[in-house]
């Protein structure tokens, strides 16, 4: 079942990627043949085969040789793993759509810079289907959109995009107080470091903008699966 689950999780990272790429530009990621970038030429089952024929081909397309982005691979790959971890965790089945809705919203926000409103409204959806929604889930809501939106408000958007303020909003409904206090600071803690890493090697200039939402989503899944033992050691509370 382990493997099983590998595979699955696979196949889901192949469908991720074809929303990751498709959803930014306009096209129906329900319909059509999946083409190559560059190329444009149809691409047949073994060149679609998840894992396998990334490897098989080197990481480059079969018709025209330009290279693959290595994102395709990563995403079957970490779908696939996280999909048999879940399993053996004994994690519910809204688990697993929810950490392929994160996926596909933090890997499209890392390429593009964009947040799908309809890829945090099915995540919305998801959360409230999995949580047991009191007031404390609306505390952390506020929290969410309190602090994000501010952000936001307060750099007039410099600072924040206002994709992120949906992403916190959500995050907030699904952990709700205090767990959005943790996974706020990991989110913020997370940026701060990948930003400082950026400019120490001359990637990003202190005006350049990086993408949140990944952050946002890491923030989410931490305060998820470890808030309440972050908020008891660290935050006394």
């Amino acid at each position: 079942m382990t493997l099983l689950m590998f595979i699955v999780g696979a196949v889901a990272g192949s469908v991720a990627n074809a929303v990751i790429y498709r959803l930014p530009r306009g096209l129906s990621w329900m319909r059509g043949r999946s083409k190559c970038p560059d190329c444009k030429h149809n691409l047949g089952f073994w060149d679609l085969v998840p894992l396998v024929s990334y490897l098989l081909l080197w990481g480059r397309c079969r018709y025209c040789c330009r290279r693959i982005s290595l994102r395709y691979l990563l995403v079957e790959l970490f779908l696939g793993l996280t999909f048999s971890l879940s399993y053996l965790s004994g994690l519910s089945f809204l688990s697993y759509l929810m950490i392929w809705i994160t996926t596909v919203i933090a890997v499209m926000d890392w390429e593009t810079m964009l947040v799908s409103d309809w890829m945090v409204g099915i995540w919305a959806i998801l959360a409230v289907l999995s949580a047991q929604i009191s007031a404390l889930n609306f505390y952390g809501l506020l929290v969410g959109v309190g602090v994000i939106g501010g952000i936001w408000l307060l750099s007039r958007g410099k600072a924040m995009g206002s994709g992120d303020i949906g992403i916190a909003a959500v995050m907030g409904l699904w952990l709700g107080w205090p767990k959005i206090a943790p996974a706020l600071w990991t989110s913020f803690v997370a940026g701060a470091v990948y930003g400082l890493w950026l400019l120490v090697h001359g990637k990003k200039t202190m005006k350049s903008k990086i993408a949140f939402g990944p952050f946002l989503i890491l923030g989410s899944w931490i305060g998820y699966l470890w808030g309440d033992k972050i908020i008891s050691y660290v935050f006394h509370f």
